[in-house]
C-alpha cells in the first residue's frame, strides 16, 4: 500500500435536481472507486480561483490523505476525468499518513501583526504594543541568513499560498536564488511548490 496527500478542486455551483452528495462524499467515492481508502479529509478552502477553470471562477478545495495500491493513481485519474464535479486534482506520494493532530487545518488569511495589551501609567488605559520576537541578531538589526532560510524552507509547500506569493514577482516569475537567498536544493523545492500551486489554481501563471 502506498500513501498519498491529495488536493481536489471541486466546483461549487448549484447542483442539478436530485443530486445531494456533499463535496467530501464526492471525493471519497472517487477514491473508493479507484480501490483507495481515505484516512483523513479536510474542507481546506472555498475561494476564488487564480484563473477560470471550465468557466468556474470559484472552487472548493478538499485536502485528503489516503492509501491504495500502486495502480490506484491511474484508476483515480480515469474516475476524475468522468466526474463533472471535480475540476482539478493533485496526488503526492508521502512516506506515511499523518496522525489526526498532524493534519493541516483549513486555509486561513494572513493575520495582522500581533499585538499585546499592556498597562499604562496611572490614569491611562490599556495600550496596544506590537509583539516583537527578539534575538541577538534581531537586536543588531538583522536575522542570521541560515535561520532565515531554514524558516522559509520549512514553508516551501504548495499549500502555503501566502508564503509562495511573497517569493514571486508582480509579473508571476519565481525569485532567482540571488533574491530568494536559498540554496540550490531549496530553490528547486520552491519551483516545484509554485508549479503545483499554479496547477491547482492557487497561484496564477501570469500576473493579471
Amino acid at each position: 500500500m502506498k500513501h498519498y496527500e491529495g488536493m481536489f478542486v471541486l466546483h461549487n455551483r448549484e447542483l442539478p435536481e436530485g443530486e445531494t452528495a456533499t463535496q467530501e462524499e464526492v471525493v471519497r467515492t472517487l477514491i473508493q472507486r479507484a480501490h483507495g481508502e481515505v484516512a483523513h479529509s479536510v474542507m481546506w478552502a472555498n475561494r476564488e480561483l487564480a484563473y477560470p477553470i471550465h468557466g468556474n471562477q470559484t472552487g472548493t478545495y478538499m485536502l485528503v490523505y489516503f492509501s491504495g495500491p500502486s495502480e490506484m493513481c491511474q484508476l483515480l485519474n480515469r474516475e476524475i476525468s468522468l466526474s463533472d464535479r471535480c475540476l482539478r486534482h493533485l496526488a503526492v506520494q508521502i512516506d506515511e499518513l499523518p496522525l489526526p493532530d498532524q493534519v493541516p487545518g483549513p486555509l486561513t488569511e494572513p493575520s495582522a501583526r500581533p499585538v499585546r495589551r499592556v498597562e499604562g501609567d496611572v490614569g491611562m488605559g490599556m495600550e496596544d504594543v506590537p509583539v516583537v520576537e527578539e534575538s541577538a541578531a534581531a537586536a543588531a538589526g538583522e536575522e542570521p541568513t541560515g535561520e532565515k532560510e531554514k524558516k522559509v524552507h520549512e514553508q516551501l509547500d504548495y499549500k502555503n499560498v501566502y508564503v509562495l506569493r511573497r517569493l514571486i514577482t508582480s509579473q508571476g516569475k519565481i525569485f532567482s536564488r540571488v533574491r530568494s537567498n536559498l540554496h540550490a536544493k531549496h530553490q528547486r523545492e520552491l519551483r516545484v511548490a509554485v508549479l503545483r500551486a499554479r496547477m491547482l489554481a492557487l497561484l496564477p501563471f501570469v500576473a493579471r
